[in-house]
């Protein structure tokens, strides 16, 4: 309260100065300014607070008790009117109560609009009081009073309701946020406008780490307008800060505009542990990798490992570097023991504590040496890998390179890794001029050394790969040789390789080669080279080979009965020989024919010759031939026909050769055959020769050679389309005439028509056996004349006989 004075013409005007109200003097006609939320007063020498007032001030607090004097210097006592007025910031608002007292009257008023109405001249003093409801933000109070006669006093009071039924209005948000953060000393200072809620009953301070919420408690509480977090973690990590008001009532305001605060990193990360990992593509060094938590290693920039000397008892850095697994080059896996810790720094530079000092023991992984002294050996045409043993390997891997794949097979038959040294390679790929192997160790642990290669060069193999089957048999005149060979590295269906059989006596030693095979053909033909083909390979092939060439020779130039040792050589397509593959042992057949018969002799018979001898000396004698001489009348050479004649009463030494008596030397042969076989020509044979000289016995004009064997000669008399007559229509009758040596004359033996005429059997000579008759059978047209005669000559004989 600030009464006022009536001795001073001048208005007290109240200032605020670091909070403490002060009174300035001013004069009645200045103009006055009162800082809300200091009421402005103005005295008015009326009560209707008309016309200008006769004096304006300050005050703090509406409660004066004039009594029945003036209110000031320069008013009446009675009828005077004092106005008060302010406009203040009421924040949030909410329910107030006004509480009023007065005498005379006094009437209060809320931008304009009235909530209290005491307006009467009273005698003693009245009171009321009234709940109002204030909106957020500025509003103007005013106050009216009037002393119209007698004593003056007056009281005006505003206060919030604080009761929690009754408040429920929240505070403003505080608003003009801002934080500053010291490096130096890790604290970070959130300052803040004050609100201008009159129930604000303090402040929260509230700090969440940034991605994180708020929680529900705050930092801290505070009636100032600023707070210091000294407690702030220094991590690096960012933060944010936002202020709420709190009423009297509790009721708390929504959070200020979050400030960021980004911390000084001087916390260093939790230490790692060790692990044990593996070098990646499972390289052979020991593998150790320090691990922590997501969290931690969030913020982690680098890792040291650090490996343990065992001789020393030393420590030394063997990686610095942001990965935390690491491929410890400078320590095998072989097994042996070794120790590591490490540590772990952020990006603020902190470095965190040495991890546990940790003992592994290394998975072996460290490869034995690689093969050395890898090369080709050709044993028989057979190309072997042979190597020098490695020191700590268990087994080996040999390897093919294919081409078609460009990759590497295993070339092991029937397993995938070796204990040996010198291994004969599989070979699948395509057959070609080189291929390339491949050989490695492999330790216990399985660990394979780098591998070795060789290149197999086939033009450089000093000998082709023999058969590995050989058979012989007696095949008719000879021994037919088949054999079987393998070859993965030259061999495929074209070209295929040659042969050369040799064959060697067996009781002399002596070899030689067969120089050509017979044909497999009824006929004799030129000898050629062995036939070839490929097949399958047999299951008993040797080299895991998928294919085998097979061959066959029939050799018919060895010796007669003659035990014969067969080898076949093989003649690759580089023209490389091979030893001679396994022997097959056959006797040749008895290709030997006997010898020629003895005391061969010809005697002279009516229908030619009987040849009689003796037999050879030769134990395998099976039968005999014979062969008579003949000229060929085309070209005047002899040829021999083998046209004599048996019979059941001859002896096995004894024969019949029909010829024509003709007055001339026929020549005769006779061989001696054995069971070999009966159709070889006759130069094949050693035949015996005797000639003799027969009379003449034939007819006049006798041109036929041929003697027909016959006991009861049979004549055609007929005539038809195939017996080579002519026109059969021509020909009326016919007669059978037979040459009579005593009256050197034809009688006829027989006469007939030729319709249905067949055959004439002459009956009369059966019993003169040897004997040779001359017959014609003449046919005549229908006037008599002959037309056609023709003839034949007659042996009288039979096999049977």
């Amino acid at each position: 309260m600030n009464p006022a004075r009536r001795t001073v013409a001048t208005a007290l005007v109240l200032a605020t100065a670091g909070g403490v109200l002060q009174a300035a003097a001013v004069s009645a006609s200045a103009a006055v300014s009162c800082a809300s939320p200091v009421f402005k007063r103005q005295f008015f020498a009326n009560t209707t607070f008309s016309g200008k007032p006769k004096k304006t001030d300050c005050d703090s607090a509406i409660s004066q008790n004039w009594g029945k004097g003036a209110p000031a210097s320069g008013l009446p006592s009675n009828n005077f009117g004092v106005r008060w007025t302010v406009t203040r910031d009421f924040g949030s608002g909410g329910p107030f109560t006004f509480t009023a007292s007065a005498q005379d009257g006094i009437r209060v008023y809320v931008d304009g609009v009235r909530k209290v109405n005491l307006w009467k001249n009273v005698s003693a003093t009245v009171k009321k009081t009234v709940n109002v409801t204030i909106p957020r933000g500025k509003h103007e109070l005013r106050v009216d009073f009037v002393n119209w006669t007698g004593t003056a006093n007056v009281t005006y009071a505003y206060a919030p309701r604080t009761t929690a039924g009754v408040d429920k209005v929240k505070p403003l948000t505080p608003t003009g946020t801002a934080v500053s953060y010291s490096t130096t000393t890790g604290a970070a200072k959130i300052t803040w406008a004050g609100n201008k809620e009159m129930d604000l009953a303090k402040y929260q301070v509230h700090r969440r780490l940034k991605g994180s919420p708020y929680t529900g408690k705050p930092l801290a509480t505070t009636t100032a307008r600023s707070y210091t977090d000294s407690a702030l973690p220094k991590t690096g990590a960012s933060y944010y800060y936002e202020v709420r008001a709190v009423d009297k009532t509790g009721n708390t305001s929504a959070g200020s505009t979050d400030k960021l605060v980004t911390t000084v990193d001087r916390t260093p990360p939790a230490a790692p542990f060790v692990e044990w990992d593996g070098c990646p593509d499972g390289r052979p060094y020991a593998a150790p990798q320090l691990v922590t938590t997501a969290k931690n290693a969030a913020d982690i920039v680098r890792y040291e490992m650090q490996r343990l000397d065992a001789a020393t008892n030393r420590w030394s850095t063997v990686y610095s570097g942001s990965k935390g697994a690491i491929c410890d080059t400078g320590y095998p896996a072989d097994g042996s023991k070794v120790t590591y810790r490490g540590r772990a720094r952020d990006a603020a530079g902190n470095w965190s504590a040495y991890s546990a000092a940790t003992t592994f023991t290394t998975p072996d992984r460290t490869p034995p040496a690689a093969v050395a002294q890898l090369r080709a050996e050709y044993r028989s045409g057979v190309p072997h890998l042979v190597w020098s043993p490695v020191t700590g390997a268990a087994s080996y891997q040999v390897l093919q390179y294919d081409p078609a794949t460009g990759g590497y097979t295993g070339a092991l038959p029937g397993e995938n890794t070796t204990t040996r040294t010198d291994v004969v390679p599989l070979q699948s790929a395509a057959v070609a001029h080189s291929y390339r192997y491949a050989v490695r160790a492999l330790d216990a642990a399985g660990n394979a050394a780098a591998p070795v290669e060789t290149t197999l060069e086939m033009a450089d193999r000093p000998e082709a790969i023999a058969p590995f089957r050989t058979t012989a048999h007696a095949f008719d005149e000879g021994v037919m040789i088949e054999w079987s060979g393998v070859d993965p590295w030259t061999v495929d269906e074209s070209p295929l390789p040659t042969y050369r059989i040799l064959r060697t006596d067996t009781a002399t030693g002596e070899t030689g080669t067969v120089d050509g095979c017979k044909p497999f053909t009824p006929w004799d033909e030129p000898l050629e080279d062995p036939e070839t083909y490929w097949t399958w390979a047999d299951d008993d092939a040797p080299l895991s080979a998928r294919k085998q060439v097979n061959g066959t020779c029939w050799d018919v130039q060895g010796a007669s009965e003659t035990a014969y040792e067969y080898r076949v050589v093989t003649i690759d397509r580089y023209g490389h020989a091979s030893q001679p593959g396994p022997a097959a042992t056959e006797t040749t057949p008895d290709t030997e024919r006997p010898a020629p018969v003895k005391d061969l002799t010809a005697e002279t018979v009516p229908l030619g010759v009987r040849l009689t001898w003796t037999p050879p000396d030769d134990t395998d004698v099976s039968g005999y031939r014979a062969w008579q001489g003949v000229t060929d009348p085309d070209s005047g050479e002899t040829v021999w026909k083998d046209n004599c004649w048996t019979g059941s009463s001859l002896a096995a030494t004894e024969i019949l050769c029909p010829t024509v008596p003709d007055g001339a030397t026929h020549v005769y042969k006779v061989a001696a055959m054995d069971d070999y076989r009966h159709d070889e020509p006759l130069d094949a044979l050693h035949p015996a020769e005797v000639s003799a000289t027969l009379p003449d016995t034939r007819p006049p004009g006798w041109t036929g050679t041929e003697v027909r064997q016959d006991q009861y000669p049979e004549l055609y008399v007929g005539c038809s389309e195939s017996s080579g007559l002519g026109d059969c229509s021509r020909f009326a009758s016919y007669r059978v005439e037979r040459w009579d040596p005593v009256t050197a004359a034809y009688t006829t033996l027989a006469e007939g028509t030729t319709d249905g005429a067949g055959y004439h059997m002459d009956t009369t000579v059966h019993e003169d056996l040897l004997g040779l008759y001359y017959y014609r059978v003449v046919r005549l047209d229908a006037s008599g004349a002959e037309a056609v005669t023709r003839s034949s000559a007659y042996g009288i004989w039979e096999s049977w006989l």
